[in-house]
């Protein structure tokens, strides 16, 4: 009989220990409701070593006393710390972190319950006579420790830190070269998450209470950001300004609805410098955001043909370094040729026509994530992707609500050409999925040569249309109104192009 009533409160001992390691990190809110593991151990340990007495050990009275003291002060805590940690949760869900009282108020409610519990206890056992001697020996029972200088200062701090609200458990802070989360503050220290390194910085609360602290979480619930670079001086402020801005617009975690700030700080010795402030939501991904954004800045700085400065003396002759130069233009052309010359809709031209191409278009690239094409936009130009992969996203619901994927574009893809030929809108965005170089061919580059090769225009456009044929199952005379009406759409492109009226 008393092995049944001993092992449930073995398992349960056993099982507070788990239990008390998830309700310190809880992932699940509704832990927060559970009584202190630590009591609830003692509470358990004192019944089993009552139960033990009396099945086993037998003690004398006096011992025996002793234990059912124990078990009634133990009880009398565990009510006492329910009753207060109710209290500070329902508070704390009324009005938030900044609005509870100080957890050192909790602890200083808790040890001052603790030591009236116990003072009691013995008192009322005879142990000790006088509230006052009972009142002592609580508090020692609970403060262990020699009460130096340096922890009578910590805990002063403490108390500072907690009636003043500089920061809360949850706030990012930063000091003294430090920035981490925090995730507790006690009597004696201040613990912060470094997030970069995945370790605990536990500081004592006399070293923070005398620092200065930037609270990143104070002003509002989004995190601003900074990042500098510096541009070249060939490339206009204006133009800066406009690259600095892309370079965050679309990414999934900037606010776009907080200002993009765009300052010019100095002119150094190689570069501009400027500063690009925004907004953001999560601080822990802080990193990979900036990672994003500078990444981001690099395409958009190779797009527009600049390089980003750097100090360098290079002390190789010219005509070495022009030779490099030219062999990699040249290289670079030999494969937009032959990019072309691979393609089934380009196949009409000839191989002059396809190296003109090769020679007048430049080849660009873009990082991960960034915006080719995007939905009815103005530009008509198509691309011929050399690296890499692309998405191509559509609206989930006609023209708003999220984008979703419906292809994939790798290697030797051609994408923007009805654009090109038809001057038609953009019906879908293009997406770089992972870092990509592309070819661009401009729509003025196409009609120029198709002013003078009226016969290749007639072969593209007979591809074209039984390329749209065979993605809609038309029928033969379908296919034939759809050559007449590209045909048309593209010789009103050209007139315009050559400065006559759509109906000259």
């Amino acid at each position: 009989m008393i092995v049944a009533r001993l092992v449930p409160l073995f398992l349960l001992l056993v099982l507070t220990f788990p239990i008390g390691k998830a309700k310190s990190r809880p992932q699940d809110p509704r832990l927060r409701w559970l009584p202190s593991m630590r009591i609830l151990r003692w509470l358990l340990i004192a019944r089993i070593t009552q139960l033990f007495n009396e099945a086993y050990l037998h003690l004398n009275a006096d011992l025996t006393s002793w234990v059912v003291i124990i078990n009634g002060v133990v009880v009398s805590l565990l009510v006492l710390d329910l009753a207060i940690d109710y209290s500070w949760l329902l508070m704390y869900a009324a009005g938030g972190s900044r609005n509870t009282p100080p957890k050192i108020f909790r602890e200083l409610l808790f040890l001052s319950g603790c030591s009236v519990i116990i003072g009691y206890a013995l008192y009322s056992s005879g142990a000790i006579s006088g509230w006052g001697t009972a009142a002592g020996a609580s508090v020692l029972a609970f403060v262990i420790g020699p009460g130096t200088s340096s922890q009578l200062q910590n805990l002063a701090s403490g108390l500072s830190i907690q009636l003043e609200k500089q920061f809360v458990v949850g706030d990012w802070i930063e000091f003294e070269g430090m920035l981490g989360q925090v995730t507790s503050i006690s009597w004696s220290n201040t613990t912060l998450l470094d997030d970069l390194t995945d370790r605990n910085i536990i500081v004592a609360n006399s070293r923070i209470d005398q620092a200065v602290i930037v609270n990143h979480s104070r002003s509002s619930p989004f995190f601003r950001v900074a990042v500098a670079v510096g541009l070249p001086y060939e490339m206009r402020p204006e133009c800066a300004h406009e690259l600095l801005v892309e370079a965050v617009q679309s990414h999934g975690n900037v606010i776009m609805a907080k200002p993009i700030e765009v300052v010019l700080k100095t002119f150094s010795a190689s570069s501009i410098d400027y500063e690009l402030y925004f907004y953001i939501r999560d601080y822990c991904r802080r990193y990979q955001v900036l990672t994003d954004v500078r990444s981001r800045i690099w395409y958009g700085v190779q797009r527009r043909g600049f390089t980003i400065p750097f100090p360098i003396v290079d002390l190789r002759p010219i005509s070495t370094e022009r030779r490099l130069a030219e062999a990699e233009l040249t290289s670079q052309r030999q494969e937009c040729f032959v990019a072309l010359r691979s393609l089934a809709l380009l196949a009409p031209l000839c191989d002059e026509e396809l190296r003109c191409l090769a020679i007048s278009e430049r080849v660009i690239m873009y990082g991960v994530g960034e915006y080719i094409i995007a939905k009815n936009e103005t530009d008509r130009s198509m691309y011929v992707l050399l690296s890499g992969e692309c998405d191509v996203l559509v609206p989930s619901d006609q023209d708003e609500g999220p984008m979703r994927k419906v292809a994939m574009l790798s290697k030797g893809a051609l994408f923007g050409e009805m654009s090109a030929f038809t001057d038609s809108p953009r019906s879908a965005s293009v997406m770089a999925s992972t870092s990509v170089s592309l070819l661009k061919i401009s729509q003025q580059s196409i009609q120029q040569i198709f002013v003078h090769n009226e016969k290749a225009l007639e072969g593209i456009v007979e591809l074209i249309a039984k390329r749209e044929a065979g993605l809609k199952a038309f029928t033969a005379v379908q296919t034939r109104d759809l050559e007449d009406s590209l045909l048309a759409q593209m010789g009103a492109t050209l007139r315009r192009f050559l400065g006559y009226g759509a109906d000259d």
